[in-house]
């Protein structure tokens, strides 16, 4: 059973979507120490990151370095940030991979479920109930590359009350050739109460920062070498009431800060002090009803209001808030025609104070011709609505004795959202004699209004100065990708599992330059096998084995070429008296470093090993 697509809870095969599902268990044997490298195992998904210390994931186009067109949810809270590009990456960091019980990915877009910034999948992250874990938890990780990690739980309480203390700290060097160090600390604690039979309610705090490296030495002045500390926090509550044994009413509110200090000298220019630094906020309230009308018709229904603010004098060149809300109303209506055939429709409104009113439908059909085999087809229209910067951002770059030399960046607020139609044929097969799954997605996109970087004269700058020119964010060109991706699992043995995902793709921009450069490829095909195998003596072995299409992730000047990566671990369990443990020992990129990213500076990811030591109190 899934809730990602429509919100509404449904068997796999019967979603309006492609989803993939990946279980705890599943992110243990992978040997992950990041929710990047986890995606990894969802077709489709790319693992990337400007440097060590920012990794990212994104949906089959690596559109831009921040992930605003994926969207990120942890138990319902969405996770990207408000003081700079929206970027989620940072806010993927807010959940330690012990502490979740399933991600579930939707492959596609789906604002017609969540909203703007849905465009590109939706990464819906559940934690595990806090009454699942009650007792304690260690964990010790070291290795090459800086790699030492910490982490300690503690959980008590019953079915009726119970409490999750989680705490934990990573820390790593990043990429080869990349001055990125980070360190990681997380502290979060989740509380589940069940006042009635009829009641569930859910609270959950929790702070972060990162450390790390940034910069790219003496040649680029404007980042130099530096270290950026971000610190996010947030709170959230759930409550869901059970109004009758089909129907639920579900209220919810989360609060989320993130602060930025992003500050270092400029070499050669004694008193210049470059400074990105800034702070922003998000309050967001929803209310949803599940009803069911018959056996054969039910939807879901809901409302909610959002309001973001940031603050930043480096960004915008004042003290104020710079500021926007957003109320919305959204539906979905699942149909069952016949046993055969079922229609989900749905239709996200979402009413900006910025930039006006949007709406983003769906109509999807599922043709089920046995219970264990669907075909899907539909069509889906998503947007993106801009951030607080693409909006306001006005960057201006001062001398020692405060004369402007360089206005960066001044946004006039004209930019437009970003609009996407996915149109897309799918296929859902069990096959149980042969313990094999089938999971296929072919699809169209079409994105228009993409938002771009263009040039024109300052009127701050004086004529005939050395820079007279700043930059505004517009609606500059479009594109369009086709592609089919699919996921095999297979269980030849009881204690042997197969995964094989592979993608074939093809981008094309509205841009003949864009295109003549080969702005944001991503790989013409990609593949990943992956074993999961139970060995005697309760040993179990993971290998992971991906397969890359030459690409980038920017353009022509980072052009990566052909790559292969293959993560093994192997893990033993044990006990000590009456607590379980698990040593494990991971390799990963065994074939050793490669080129990755910013291929012009000598990036590599380098080949990294670690010991695991897990204890369960």
């Amino acid at each position: 059973m899934v809730l990602t697509a429509s919100r509404l809870d449904q068997p796999l095969n019967e979603a309006p979507g492609a989803i993939t599902v990946i279980d705890r268990q599943t992110i243990r044997l992978s040997g992950a120490r990041t929710l990047v490298e986890v995606m990894r195992l969802v077709p489709g998904y790319l693992a990337g990151g400007w440097n060590g210390a920012n990794p990212l994931a994104s949906y089959h186009i690596p559109i831009d370095d921040y992930g605003t067109r994926n969207l990120v949810l942890i138990d319902g809270r969405s996770v990207y940030s408000t003081t700079y590009l929206g970027d989620t990456h940072r806010g993927m960091m807010d959940v330690m991979l012990e502490d979740i019980e399933r991600i579930e990915v939707l492959r596609g877009a789906n604002s017609a479920a969540y909203g703007a910034n849905a465009m590109f999948g939706v990464i819906n992250i559940i934690t595990r109930h806090s009454a699942d874990t009650v007792g304690g938890e260690l964990l010790v990780s070291s290795g090459d590359n800086g790699i030492q990690d910490r982490r300690a739980r503690i959980g008590v309480g019953d079915e009726t009350a119970s409490f999750r203390l989680s705490i934990g700290e990573q820390r790593d060097t990043g990429y080869i050739n990349a001055y990125d160090d980070r360190r990681l600390g997380q502290a979060n604690l989740r509380a589940d109460f069940k006042p009635s039979l009829a009641d569930d309610v859910m609270v959950g705090l929790g702070v972060s920062y990162l450390d790390g490296g940034e910069g790219y030495a003496i040649d680029h002045p404007g980042n130099p070498f530096h270290t950026v500390h971000t610190r996010n926090t947030h709170w959230q509550a759930e409550w869901r009431h059970q109004v009758s044994e089909r129907d639920e009413l579900k209220v919810s509110a989360n609060y989320m800060e993130d602060r930025l200090i992003d500050v270092a000298e400029v070499p050669g220019q004694p008193g210049v002090i470059m400074d990105y630094s800034g702070q922003g906020r998000r309050i967001n309230a929803e209310m949803q009803y599940k009803v069911t009308w018959s056996d054969h018709l039910r939807a879901v229904m809901g409302a909610g209001h959002k309001a973001e603010k940031a603050q930043s004098f480096p960004l915008y060149s004042t003290d104020g808030w710079q500021s926007f809300e957003e109320s919305r109303v959204f539906g979905t209506v699942e149909w069952r025609v016949t046993p055969h055939w079922l229609i989900n429709t749905g239709l996200f409104v979402g009413d900006h104070s910025r930039v006006g009113t949007y709406t983003a439908p769906r109509f999807m059909v599922n043709w089920l011709p046995t219970p264990e085999h669907t075909f899907r087809i539909g069509v889906t229209d998503s947007i993106r609505a801009p951030n607080l910067s693409e909006l306001d951002a006005d960057v201006r770059i001062y001398d020692a004795q405060g004369v402007l030399v360089s206005h960066e960046y001044g946004a006039t607020g004209r930019v437009k959202p970003e609009e996407l139609r996915s149109t897309e044929i799918g296929y859902v097969g069990r096959f149980p004699s042969q313990s094999l799954t089938v999971d296929a997605r072919l699809y169209h996109e079409r994105m228009d209004g993409i938002i771009k970087v263009s040039t024109y004269p300052s009127p701050l700058m004086p004529i005939g100065s050395a820079k007279p020119n700043t930059r505004d964010y517009v609606n500059l060109t479009g594109l369009t990708m086709v592609g089919l991706e699919y996921q095999v699992r297979w269980k030849p043995f009881s204690k042997t599992e197969l995964w094989l995902n592979q993608s074939v793709s093809d981008l094309t921009w509205d841009d003949a330059r864009l295109d003549s450069r080969d702005e944001r490829q991503p790989p013409r095909h990609a593949t990943l096998l992956a074993l999961f195998q139970r060995l005697p003596g309760d040993l179990q072995l993971s290998v992971i084995h991906e397969r890359l299409g030459s690409m980038t992730f920017r353009d022509y000047r980072d052009w990566m070429p052909f790559a292969r990566r293959t993560d093994v671990r192997l893990a033993y369990p044990f006990r000590i008296g009456p607590s379980k443990a698990e040593l494990a020992f991971t390799v990963q990129s065994a074939e050793g470093d490669r080129p990755f990213f910013l291929i012009r500076r000598n990036f590599e990811l380098a080949r990294k090993s670690f010991l695991t030591l897990r204890m369960e109190l």
